[in-house]
């Protein structure tokens, strides 16, 4: 019965060579288009302008530098079990609220690992290391993070999702 089973099932996928089995109707290829260099040289710009613009001595030029890095969808995973944060506006309240006075960033380093994807949809995926001053005490962190971008309606590449994990460094 095995090989009976087994002759069955060689026929079924013969029967069906390349020019017999075509595609069913509606369904169109995915189009081609990997990164050019020129696209990875904008997702690294991309990638070290975020971390440039935490540096922005004035914290009205920080936050428009940071904030037009994003989509206006963007979804920020903080990481510590702390709920998504969907929305330009809600990142800007989380990293910008209105009361308290924001983290003061000492100096962070971003170090990329990894650019992949296509034209549509990239991920950048690299090694942080952050040190900043919240509500007076100094903290610092290291860990890992992962960006996706994608290229807004002119064709600049805006971070849609992110998210980061962080520890005490070693």
């Amino acid at each position: 019965m095995p090989r009976f089973a087994l002759l069955l099932m060689a026929m079924m996928l013969g029967a069906c060579s390349p020019g017999d089995c075509a595609q069913p109707e509606g369904i169109e290829p995915r189009p081609a288009g990997s990164l050019t260099s020129g696209d990875r040289a904008a997702l690294r710009a991309l990638d070290k302008a975020y971390a440039k613009a935490w540096l922005v001595p004035d914290a009205a030029a920080r936050e428009q530098a940071l904030m037009t890095l994003f989509a206006e969808d963007v979804v920020v995973y903080p990481g510590h079990g702390t709920s998504p944060i969907d929305g330009k506006q809600r990142l800007r309240a989380f990293w910008f609220a209105e009361e308290g006075q924001p983290a003061a960033v000492e100096f962070i380093e971003h170090d990329t690992l990894a650019i992949e994807g296509s034209i549509a949809l990239a991920a950048i995926t690299g090694h942080s290391r952050i040190g900043f001053f919240s509500r007076g005490t100094r903290v610092a962190q290291e860990g890992h993070y992962i960006i996706h971008a994608r290229p807004d309606d002119q064709g600049y590449w805006k971070i849609e999702r992110m998210m980061w994990n962080a520890r005490a460094p070693e």
